[in-house]
């Protein structure tokens, strides 16, 4: 039984599957809570999220944008059941954004320095036992927009409740994020759904409060605008989503040409003059825990690069660096000809590729790429980010799940070639056949 099309009211099969997607993550959380096989609950859910999806496809065709956003909603609220699961970043976020309300730049004490003593509490720092910010004895990693998004909660919310905000604004930001999906998409607005009803997105977001649910939001605001040629707006969401997590930078080989270089320009300024004041004050120090982060996951040794494995270890890196330096270039060459949004989605996701990380949040922003460009197989290295998560002492496994990933990416890629098409669809009984792009997409060349 549906509803019928025209109908103000969803139809019933959409929302058992959504009834039935926010009882399984709630009771995902809080069994992972429980400490019961997390990492066999990311990839349960992940399963489940994968099979109603298929079940309520047709009928997903007919939801209109408040749905989407209402069942956004509805998932993200599970997530705020349950403590933190996966990761304990958010505490490191509350206790920068404490260290700048007292008037101290983050980036000059680690959390143990006897100078930052008066700012501890038995929540951050519980009696006895290990602090609960990871990290404790090295500075920061976070770059300065990500502090003044600390220092703001801090500022505005009550004393306790700087981690609740936290999570309540990265949950909040995935729903503005599923909103500028949904209405770039336009009638294929479903594909929202991907993003927003996605209970791996609950995960970083609402449950672990990532700041990655804020650089998805700057993203798909840059995404737009780079598609529209607002090179201006579209440098100064660029420039806010590079400020929150640096990753995003590596886009600008694609916005160096025909007029896309103040997209770049504004972006990378936007972000520099973000690190000027902290620079006044602590000099170097600036760096943070970056190069330190190099090191401790492997990239400096060459152990980190799941996919390159098979080469000695001293010469990974290298090797890595290269085959970056040359998509980087791949991507500046093929600027010229291809929509901007389907050269941002493979080169962001080829980083991945390259880099292999196991933390699956830093994937957010692909996510949203993939869905606007409307280039459904770079989906699977978003999921091998969580098998590596899953299996993270497992390099072996890693790089299998890498690549598959990357070679549905590229048979998917020759497919499309082969038919001589940009942008294909999946109709319901599976065939694939050529369909007019949105509107916002028609508009990508440029």
């Amino acid at each position: 039984m549906s509803t019928p099309a025209g109908s103000r009211w969803p139809p019933l099969r959409v929302v058992t599957a959504a009834a039935i997607m926010v009882a399984v993550d709630v009771a995902a959380v809080f069994s992972m809570a429980a400490n019961v096989a997390w990492g066999w609950h990311l990839l349960g859910l992940l399963l489940v999220f994968a099979i109603l999806g298929w079940w309520v496809r047709r009928d997903l065709g007919r939801v209109g944008i408040g749905t989407v956003l209402a069942i956004t909603v509805a998932v993200q609220i599970t997530g705020l059941l349950t403590f933190p699961l996966t990761s304990d970043d958010i505490y490191r976020y509350v206790w920068d954004g404490r260290v700048q309300l007292a008037g101290i730049d983050p980036y000059r004490h680690v959390p143990l320095d006897p100078a930052l003593n008066s700012l501890r509490d038995p929540f951050l720092f519980p009696p006895g036992a290990r602090p609960m910010i990871n990290r404790p004895a090295v500075p920061t990693i976070y770059p300065p927009g990500a502090q003044a998004w600390f220092t703001l909660v801090g500022a505005v919310t009550a004393a306790g409740w700087a981690l609740a905000a936290l999570r309540i604004g990265a949950a909040a930001a995935v729903v503005g994020t599923t909103a500028v999906i949904a209405c770039w998409l336009g009638r294929d607005r479903r594909s929202a759904l991907l993003f927003g009803a996605n209970p791996l997105i609950m995960i970083e977001a609402a449950n672990g409060g990532h700041l990655d649910s804020l650089v998805a939001l700057a993203v798909s605001g840059f995404a737009w605008c780079a598609a529209r040629r607002r090179h201006w707006l579209a440098g100064l969401f660029l420039g806010l989503a590079a400020s929150i997590k640096l990753v995003p930078l590596l886009l600008v080989p694609v916005l160096l040409r025909h007029g896309r270089w103040r997209t770049s320009l504004t972006g990378v300024g936007l972000t520099v003059a973000g690190y000027v004041p902290h620079v006044l004050v602590v000099g170097a120090l600036v760096l943070g825990y970056l190069p330190g982060y190099w090191s401790e996951e492997g990239y400096g040794a060459g152990g980190r690069f799941a996919l390159l494995a098979w080469l000695p270890a001293d010469v990974r890196t290298a090797v890595a660096l290269t085959i970056a330096a040359l998509l980087a270039g791949i991507a500046f060459w093929r600027s010229g000809r291809d929509p901007v949004l389907v050269t941002c989605t493979w080169l962001y996701g080829a980083s991945f590729v390259v880099a292999t990380p196991i933390y699956p949040w830093y994937a957010m922003p692909l996510l949203v790429l993939a869905v606007m460009a409307r280039r459904w197989e770079w989906l699977a290295v978003w999921m091998a980010v969580y098998v590596a998560f899953v299996f993270d002492h497992a390099l072996a496994v890693q790089g299998v799940a890498y690549g598959l990933a990357m070679i549905i990416v590229v048979a998917a890629g020759l497919r499309r070639r082969a038919n001589g098409s940009r942008s294909t669809s999946v109709t319901g009984d599976g065939r694939h056949r050529l369909v007019s792009a949105p509107a916002g997409v028609r508009d990508q060349t440029g």
